[in-house]
């Protein structure tokens, strides 16, 4: 119980002026392509020199994005293999990962302030929690997924259930990453803090008309997972029951798009090629006539995606073109994104419901304006600048 109460005060006490860097531990980092890469890039880029040192697994650069390096400390810990990010795997060689951190920590030039640990990865949320306690420095968390409820087999549950109750116990302050995120665990009697995605507003495109009023062209890109493949293969049949009018044009990562191909979709697309940099990838967004989100209508995923937000909408909203979210309307993001006026939502499966949310989006000018409207709206309402100025002063950071 004394530990306990120690714990409890160096989780109390963050200087409001840290001494060292923060040991920010991200199994997913930039430059990797991906949803939480590209939220810990807006936020670690305002990050002054020196004031952070990123851990993560070991990175492909054949997965990994130029433009999005940051000038900051990164060690990498882990050997690169396919099993990397494999339940199991990581489970098993817990251990060496706490190994490795702690060598990482030993070695720093300044012992860490605090550490920021982030979510998803069980093992290194685990393992940061450990390091956090054996160098008595506070521990923040970042949950970008809910822990128990992405766990995928009954080993790794039992460990998302210690895990998370050390986290909301021990942590000076979780952060969700959304509002219906927020809301679904305080529902568990979990108390958050939302620290949304970070938009670099300074990108915004200006909103453009289409090019071809008999033709539209959708725009996708992102990444493609097995479990939303047949939300793309609703577009690909809507498409093929338009009668010439829609186009399809997607920019993935190539795991996507050998994904797509060994499904047999990539050849019905009118142009698909891999992401290039983040200005290529808004030019391309922003010179298609409507942004689509498809999500998965599978049961057997839908809890995991209750309260996701995806990250692509977050240059959907720089673009400035109209949206459209394909998905059923049990997922927060679904219908919020269309209570907040960004985007027209699909919730009944199948192309003839695309078919006629696109028919009313193109013959109404004024929906499309009020859409991108408040896109812009909700991109500088996430001004990464302001987002990383919060979490910065919540950390000591200056």
């Amino acid at each position: 119980m004394v530990t306990q109460a120690h714990d409890r005060q160096v989780s109390d006490t963050l200087p409001s002026r840290a001494k060292g860097p923060v040991l920010v531990t991200c199994a997913r980092a930039p430059p990797q392509i991906g949803g939480t890469p590209t939220v810990m890039y807006e936020l670690l880029r305002h990050f002054p020199h020196g004031s952070a040192v990123l851990v993560s697994k070991v990175q492909s650069a054949r997965h990994s994005e130029d433009d999005r390096r940051l000038d900051v400390e990164h060690h990498q810990v882990g050997r690169l293999s396919s099993l990397a990010y494999h339940s199991l795997f990581q489970l098993v060689t817990m251990p060496l990962t706490l190994l490795s951190t702690m060598s990482i920590v030993h070695r720093m030039k300044e012992k860490p302030s605090s550490v920021l640990a982030v979510f998803p990865s069980l093992d290194f949320l685990a393992v940061s929690l450990v390091v956090s306690r054996l160098i008595r420095v506070p521990v923040s968390v970042y949950l970008h997924d809910c822990v128990l409820e992405t766990a995928a087999n009954p080993a790794e549950r039992a460990l998302a259930r210690v895990v998370e109750r050390w986290s909301f116990s021990h942590a000076k302050k979780v952060y969700s990453m959304s509002e219906p995120m927020r809301d679904y665990l305080r529902k568990r009697s979990m108390e958050t803090e939302v620290l949304p995605h970070g938009v670099d507003v300074s990108l915004m495109r200006e909103p453009a008309r289409s090019s071809d009023p008999a033709t539209v062209k959708l725009g996708f890109a992102g990444m493609v997972y097995e479990t939303n493949l047949g939300a793309m293969r609703d577009f690909v049949e809507a498409k093929e029951r338009s009668g010439g009018k829609l186009e399809i044009h997607v920019r993935c990562p190539r795991q996507s798009l050998d994904l797509m191909r060994t499904a047999g979709l990539l050849d019905m697309f009118d142009s698909a090629a891999t992401l290039a940099g983040r200005e290529e990838v808004l030019d391309f967004l922003a010179g298609c006539d409507v942004l689509v989100v498809p999500m998965s209508f599978e049961s057997k995923v839908k809890k995991d995606l209750l309260t996701i937000f995806p990250t692509k909408v977050t240059d959907y909203w720089l673009a400035q073109r109209p949206i459209i979210v394909y998905g059923p309307d049990e997922y927060a993001f679904v219908t919020k994104a269309a209570r907040d006026g960004y985007a027209v939502a699909v919730t009944e499966r199948g192309p003839a419901a695309i078919l006629s949310a696109l028919e009313a989006l193109s013959s109404s000018s004024d929906v499309s304006t009020r859409l991108v409207r408040a896109a812009r709206d909700k991109g500088e309402e996430h001004d990464s600048r302001a987002v990383a100025k919060r979490l910065m002063d919540d950390l000591g950071v200056k």
